[in-house]
């Protein structure tokens, strides 16, 4: 009785000892597994980043090339070239010209956003609030607001009272939620353009900036190719000259690079100047589906 007591205690035991092997074994397993997706997913990583930063590397020695004379939607860096394969995945890239936009830097030129405003169905009271925000004193305009307004606020933050850094910066300004910072970005600029390329603006941006019949007359001469800056004078009259260019200085570049399911995106400003060597300016990593 006592043996068969001791045989059976002694199979129980290893039964458990086997199911905790079992266990242990498909722990193992599973954590394998795991580490072997972190790793895959890591690598992939680090493809996709360098896939995105190809893109805008490649897009700079377009630009720099020096074979570009006119920015227009027939220029090479405007045709959509589609998904290109390189490497372990593809990359695709996007650039636009920021003398396309009113740039808010430019007094000249951001004379024109209370007309920009109306155009694009927002309270042009707004571009007080905006000129508060970027000149150096403390006296609001009528539709504006400086330091007392913005340390009212809960919480409270102070005026830059300097020109804007980024388009994102217009979230602190008074009246500026994101559906108006959504509606405004595709139409102005901080980049620093002194000028506005009829060739590649938008019609809103050439409504505000000369009225919509000389918006009208732009839309329709470009539509039978690229406008040479000779021809400005007589499409728009009553724009100064110096605030009209056929090639621009600043580009917005946007480069995904694609492995497998690892999607990484960035966008970067690169200054390239007729003449002149490009150079990336201003670099920052977009948010999965943002670009």
């Amino acid at each position: 009785m006592c043996r068969r007591r001791s045989r059976g205690v002694a199979l129980l035991a290893t039964v458990v000892a086997l199911a905790v092997m079992t266990v242990l074994a498909t722990a193992l397993a599973r954590t394998s597994a795991v580490d072997a997706h972190l790793a895959r997913t890591a690598m992939a990583t680090l493809q996709a980043d360098a896939l995105a930063r190809s893109g805008v590397a490649a897009a700079a020695a377009l630009l720099g090339s020096g074979t570009l004379t006119i920015d227009s939607f027939h220029a090479p860096w405007a045709r959509d070239a589609g998904p290109q394969p390189l490497g372990a995945g593809v990359v695709r890239v996007r650039v636009e010209d920021e003398a396309r936009r009113l740039d808010l830097g430019t007094p000249e030129l951001a004379a024109a956003l209370p007309a920009l405003l109306g155009v694009l169905g927002i309270d042009a009271g707004l571009a007080d609030a905006i000129a508060d925000w970027s000149d150096a004193d403390d006296a609001p305009r009528p539709h504006g607001a400086e330091r007392d307004w913005y340390l009212g606020l809960t919480p409270p933050y102070a005026v830059a009272n300097a020109p804007l850094a980024t388009l994102g910066e217009l979230r602190l300004v008074r009246g500026v939620d994101a559906a108006v910072l959504a509606r405004l970005r595709p139409h102005v600029t901080v980049a620093g353009e002194r000028a506005i390329n009829p060739n590649t603006a938008s019609e809103e941006v050439l409504v505000a900036l000369a009225g919509p019949a000389a918006a009208a007359r732009v839309l329709a001469a470009r539509r039978r190719g690229p406008l040479a800056r000779e021809t400005f004078r007589t499409l728009l009259p009553d724009v100064p000259l110096r605030r009209l260019t056929d090639r621009g200085s600043f580009y917005r570049v946007v480069s995904v690079g694609e492995v497998g399911d690892v999607r990484r995106a960035v966008e970067a400003t690169v200054r390239a100047p007729m003449g002149l060597a490009p150079a990336v300016v201003a670099w920052r990593p977009i948010p999965e589906g943002a670009e």
